[in-house]
């Protein structure tokens, strides 16, 4: 079985896309379209039409899909079973490759604005706005679940925190995009000490498969300090095997 992605792109464009990506299969170029226009075709603006197409040892097309976008395609797993009907192939069922940006860990770095009201008994004063931080190393554990270290900084109550965050995610659009609530426990120290938690809630894109971008909205509780929060982050996707 041979594996082959093909675009409308130039030689110089398909490798630089293929070093980005990390591709282990080629990636051929059709610059004038001919290979798009007999398997997949074209769109009226001359640009070729996404699909996957499985052709037969003796060259007959044994499957075809053609999508009106790249994330309307047929998965891997879809795509195995369709080989084991169509070719006669019996492989092992597909596993997680960490090639996927959804499998990949992630280096998350999240910078934003804060409103901080203290909640103590003796406080006085009206709200603090504040500018907010963190970093987080996140790895996967399946589909709908991130876990790692995290450590967060909002600087005039809370410079330093440091606590273990689970992030529990939904993926959708085709598995380069996902909802996910995102809840941490830890310690605060230098000014405001004692344990501290969050909970924010937000969207994560990937952009590419080595890079994604997350915009939250949350809050955390330092002692008796409130701190609400929206953040834009993005993150470092890493393969994990």
């Amino acid at each position: 079985m041979t594996l082959l992605a093909i675009s409308v792109d130039s030689p110089e464009d398909s490798r630089a896309f293929a070093q980005q990506l990390g591709a282990w299969f080629p990636l051929l170029s059709d610059p004038d379209g001919t290979v798009a226009q007999a398997y997949t075709g074209m769109s009226s603006d001359k640009a070729a039409l996404p699909g996957v197409t499985v052709i037969d040892r003796d060259g007959t097309i044994a499957f075809r899909n053609v999508a009106s976008a790249k994330d309307d395609r047929t998965t891997t797993p879809e795509l195995l079973a369709i080989l084991d009907r169509t070719v006669g192939t019996h492989g092992p069922a597909a596993t997680d490759s960490g090639y996927a940006a959804l499998e990949r860990m992630q280096l998350a770095l999240s910078l934003g604005i804060a409103n901080v009201k203290d909640y103590a008994k003796n406080a006085t004063g009206a709200p603090l706005t504040s500018g907010t931080g963190s970093l987080a190393l996140l790895v996967p554990i399946g589909r709908h679940l991130l876990f790692g270290p995290m450590i967060a900084t909002e600087p005039r109550t809370a410079p330093l925190d440091v606590s273990a965050a689970v992030v529990v995610r939904e993926p959708f659009a085709g598995n380069i995009a996902a909802a996910q609530l995102t809840a941490t426990y830890g310690h605060s120290f230098v000014d405001t000490k004692g344990q501290t938690g969050s909970a924010r809630l937000g969207i994560w894109f990937a952009w590419t498969p080595q890079l994604a971008f997350t915009f939250d909205l949350g809050g955390a509780l330092h002692g008796e300090k409130l701190e609400l929060f929206a953040t834009f982050g993005i993150a470092r996707l890493l393969r994990t095997h």
